[in-house]
């Protein structure tokens, strides 16, 4: 049966993956779309949910794998299924590099994750209330980013921090970068910590 296309856009396949209701599903089937394999994806993504369900709410955990391996997708991908799952607000932690930063904004915001993602200065002006609905935050690792993101969400729980290149990976690394030697008093962060070096953290 022929399909309905206008030039090289195809309804009928826009129409398929519409149709499925959750953000990891639409994901994958972006993903397969394009030709890539999704196994490790799956398997990753499997692996680190068990973990989040089964641990402590200020849990610490490292994926490992290989540079140019498809990190930064299988980070969209657990960023979906963490929100299917309900989590409402999720902070992608990035080398202190405005480039990566931006690269990596880049493609998360057209990999049609809803809500779309912003920079940690996006949330910032007083009238945003955090407490309402979902957000995906992004933020270089110093100081005075993380400070600033640390005094905007104050004691919101239920945040889970995705550490990209984990070089200082540990559950208190969110915090004590931006306030050295003063322990937070809510420690409700869960951190999903991605590393392409074996033995790291």
């Amino acid at each position: 049966m022929a399909h309905n296309t206008v030039g090289d856009f195809n309804i009928e396949r826009f129409k398929t993956v519409t149709s499925i209701s959750n953000q990891y599903d639409r994901q994958l089937a972006r993903l397969k779309e394009q030709n890539k394999q999704v196994d490790c994806i799956e398997s990753a993504v499997s692996g680190a949910m068990a973990n989040l369900k089964n641990g402590k709410s200020n849990q610490s955990f490292v994926i490992y794998g290989e540079p140019q391996s498809g990190k930064t997708e299988m980070m969209i991908c657990l960023t979906a299924k963490l929100l299917d799952s309900g989590t409402k607000f999720i902070i992608h932690l990035m080398n202190d590099s405005v480039d990566l930063l931006n690269q990596n904004l880049i493609r998360f915001q057209t990999s049609g994750l809803a809500p779309t993602a912003k920079s940690y200065k996006d949330i910032l002006d007083p009238s945003i209330d955090v407490r309402k609905g979902k957000y995906v935050i992004f933020s270089k690792k110093n100081g005075g980013d993380l400070q600033k993101l640390i005094n905007k969400i104050g004691s919101l729980k239920g945040v889970t921090v995705i550490d990209d290149e984990a070089a200082y990976a540990s559950p208190i690394y969110f915090d004590d970068v931006a306030r050295p030697g003063r322990r937070p008093e809510v420690r409700a962060y869960s951190v999903v910590q991605f590393s392409s070096k074996r033995g790291s953290p």
